[in-house]
């Protein structure tokens, strides 16, 4: 398990399932983290199940200070010989938004990533109108680097998608991994 200040990650247990269930059934929920309502909404138990548990086995639980699951990180699109990947996050219910845990757990996953994966790149994606998470990647230090024009088709419109990343150089002091962080 991974301590952050406000939260923890650990990988995604069976009895997750249930939760991811109820979250991806959620529009809003969905429209947030991916833009894409509502083909993502119409997943069934088990497509959630392969997705998230066979296909794609480097997302984890998030979890608050008292062990619930609050929402999933996890990175795909692993370069090894650039060291670089592309991250992603999301929190499950309305009432955990705008709290900072979020933010505590990306910069959590990130000091994991680049001590422990030596990752030198991480680098982030959403779509123009999630301010939300855009001002998560900013906190913990990213830095808009282009624009996707178009990429997004959501709530009845086309819409840029927004590049982030974030050097392990630029990675702040304040936020130097501390070995003790890995139970």
């Amino acid at each position: 398990m991974i301590k952050g200040k406000k939260t923890r990650i650990r990988p995604l247990e069976a009895d997750d399932l249930e939760q991811l269930y109820l979250w991806y059934s959620d529009p809003a929920f969905v429209l947030a983290v991916s833009g894409g309502w509502p083909q993502a909404s119409f997943l069934r138990r088990d497509e959630i199940a392969a997705r998230f548990y066979d296909e794609d086995p480097n997302r984890h639980a998030i979890l608050n200070s008292e062990d619930e699951l609050i929402g999933t990180i996890g990175f795909d699109l692993m370069n090894p010989s650039a060291r670089s990947a592309r991250l992603f996050l999301g929190l499950g219910r309305p009432e955990n938004w705008g709290r900072g845990l979020g933010t505590d757990a990306l910069i959590t996953f990130c000091r994991y990533l680049f001590a422990q994966w030596n990752f030198r790149r991480l680098t982030a994606e959403t779509w123009e109108g999630n301010s939300r998470a855009a001002a998560c990647y900013r906190r913990a230090g990213f830095v808009q680097e282009g624009v996707l024009r178009e990429a997004y088709y959501t709530e009845g419109a086309y819409r840029d998608g927004l590049i982030f990343a974030l050097l392990k150089k630029e990675f702040g002091r304040d936020l130097h991994f501390a070995a003790d962080a890995i139970e």
